[in-house]
């Protein structure tokens, strides 16, 4: 099976302000266990037009997984429950095919 990069953003706080590093040490955690590792990239900064037109600013971390192809739906799950514990209307998500990734 081929191996893909996946990246995507966190947010360090929800949309009403609450701290959100508890749900983040739970998808760390998951990743860990599902994936066997991750890598934090930094924090980010961006902004997002909500479904009432208004902006939101986020900052974010962002995050780094190599996966076998055929396990993409599992890593979307994992996000997909970070999000039903927030007020976050989309998580980011970045995955890069056809990458030479060794690890020596």
């Amino acid at each position: 099976m081929a191996l893909v990069k996946a990246t995507f953003f966190l947010p360090l706080r929800d949309n009403d302000g609450r701290d959100l590093t508890a749900e983040s040490v739970i998808v760390m955690m998951k990743l860990f266990n599902h994936f066997d590792g991750w890598t934090y990239l930094g924090e980010v900064r961006g902004a997002f037009r909500m479904p009432d037109g208004t902006e939101s600013l986020d900052e974010s971390k962002a995050y780094l997984v190599i996966l076998d192809e055929g396990k993409i739906p599992e890593l979307e799950q994992i996000l997909r429950e970070f999000k039903a514990q927030t007020t976050q209307v989309a998580i980011y998500l970045e995955i890069q095919h056809d990458l030479d990734i060794r690890f020596v």
